[in-house]
This record gives structure tokens, C-alpha cells and sequence, in this order.
């Protein structure tokens, strides 16, 4: 069983805005209505940001040009976020 860790008032159980270091389930920060652009580990996955894992774990919905590569690092870190296709030629 993870452990978990949350902010003062915040429930991590059950919460679906949380991510996974090792088996640390941690509670990521509402985050203010706006667009967040969040870079993301060419190779490594382990390369991520923590500020990134907060983010993409708070954020309402994910929009990646590839959804099958961004899947892999969401489970990665077990964030539960719906995710769409964004790319050049759907942008319009």
C-alpha cells in the first residue's frame, strides 16, 4: 500500500489529483483555471519535473500530439487524467 501525503485538509484516498514517486502517492495542488504548457521526457522517463507531475496530475484534462506515448508516462506515475490528440492537423 502506498504511503500517502497530501496538503493540510486535502484527502489523498481516493483523490485523482495525486501522483506516484515509488510507491508515495502525493497530492498535487488545485491548479488555476488556465493553459499549462508542461515539457515532457524525450527518453527517460525519470527525467520529469516534479512541478510537471503536479501539474499534468491537477490538470482537468491532458492534450498531447501522441496519446499512446503520453499514456506511458501518465501510468508511469499514476496520474489518472483524460487525455486527447492535439496536433497540426486537428489544431484548427
Amino acid at each position: 500500500m502506498p504511503n500517502k501525503a497530501g496538503y493540510e485538509g486535502q484527502s489523498v484516498t481516493g483523490d485523482r489529483s495525486s501522483y506516484l514517486i515509488g510507491q508515495t502517492e502525493i497530492a498535487a495542488r488545485p491548479l488555476a483555471p488556465a493553459l499549462y504548457l508542461v515539457a515532457t521526457p524525450i527518453g527517460n522517463l525519470a527525467d520529469i519535473t516534479l512541478r510537471s507531475l503536479e501539474t499534468l496530475a491537477a490538470a482537468d484534462i491532458v492534450a498531447c500530439e501522441d496519446t499512446r506515448v503520453s499514456r506511458v508516462l501518465l501510468e508511469r506515475y499514476g496520474i489518472r487524467r483524460r487525455t486527447t490528440a492535439y496536433h497540426e492537423h486537428n489544431a484548427q
